[in-house]
Order: structure tokens, then sequence, then C-alpha cells
């Protein structure tokens, strides 16, 4: 996917699979997924947006962060269907909702460089506005066959697939192997 999308739109497509995979789904590789809340929602919400020891997540933007983490679900939910139409109407909802706007800033002695919030916007305003950008930038050709739901059994989590051939069907390894392995028991006791 590096290569279609800038390295800007490219992250926060990543951050955001790493947030709906954190802070949302209810299986991972096999197992329940734990319903996170108070301290653990801070810490993953925190983490999934790589803003660890800054303090800026507390738990009012924790639950925030996973209310934008399930609406990006509800997005690559309706891809994996082939509904593109829904997801268009879902993400034109969270572009609209983010009230995502071009802007230039600068940082101390950075050079300028472009948003998609104003200077005014907290970190979940400004993640918001970012990923809906992202996944917008993505949605023509690249996200309906870039981002899907894993392929194994109990397990819910997002994956993006950058590889040349388009065929990932599994959030990684794990799964991969628990369902080859799944796979070859039954052929064996079916021999």
């Amino acid at each position: 996917m590096a290569d279609e999308l800038d390295g800007h739109h490219t992250m926060r497509l990543e951050a955001g699979v790493a947030l709906i995979n954190a802070l949302t789904g209810n299986h991972v590789h096999g197992r329940p997924k734990p319903a996170l809340g108070g301290r653990d929602l801070v810490r993953a919400a925190a983490e999934a947006v790589g803003d660890t020891g800054n303090g800026r997540v507390d738990l009012s933007g924790a639950e925030r962060l996973r209310n934008l983490a399930s609406r990006l679900r509800e997005i690559i939910e309706s891809l994996s269907r082939r509904e593109h139409d829904e997801a268009a109407g879902l993400l034109n909802r969270l572009l609209a909702d983010s009230r995502a706007r071009p802007s230039l800033h600068r940082h101390g002695d950075q050079t300028w460089h472009l948003h998609f919030h104003g200077p005014e916007a907290d970190l979940v305003q400004q993640w918001t506005a970012g990923l809906a950008v992202s996944v917008a930038a993505a949605f023509g050709e690249q996200i309906p066959h870039r981002v899907g739901l894993c392929a194994a059994p109990r397990c819910d989590q997002v994956y993006i697939d950058a590889s040349q051939a388009r065929i990932k069907r599994f959030c990684g390894l794990a799964c991969q192997n628990r369902v080859k392995a799944a796979a070859y028991r039954a052929r064996r006791s079916g021999a």
C-alpha cells in the first residue's frame, strides 16, 4: 500500500487499524477478547495512537477514540461484504462529523506541513479528521482490496494487505496457522 499512498496516509491507516484492533472486536486469534475499561482502555488507546507517556489520552478521550474505532470498523465491515455504497455513506458521515479541513501547520523550527484539523483541535479531533481523510484518500482503488477482516474463525481483527498479490486473508501467522492446522486435522480424520 505504501507505493499507492503517501507516507502520511499510510501511517494514519496503520494507526487506524491498530486503533480498531485495540479498542473493538470480540475475538482475537480464536479467543474471546476481554472488554476494556478504565486504565486498560486508556493504555490501549494511547498505545494505538502512539501517545504513550504524554498523558494526553484520558478516560473521556479513550472512550471517544473507541467510538471512532467502532465507526472505522463499520466501514471496514461494509467493505468486506462488498457493500461499497454503504461504506461510502458511513465514511461521508465520518468526514462531515470530523469537520476535516486542510490547513498548514508548523511546530517550532519544523517545515510547514498539512493537517486536516484546526490548531484548536484536541487529540481525538485530530485523529478523527486525519483518519477520515486518510481512509477517504485510499477509498477508491486501494482500501476495498487492501483492508479486510481476518478470515479465521473466532477472530475479527482488521488487517492491511501490503502484498503485491493482494491475497492476504488473515490478521497474522497465528490465525493462518490455526486455520491450516484445523484443515489438516480435518483431512486426516476424514481419511
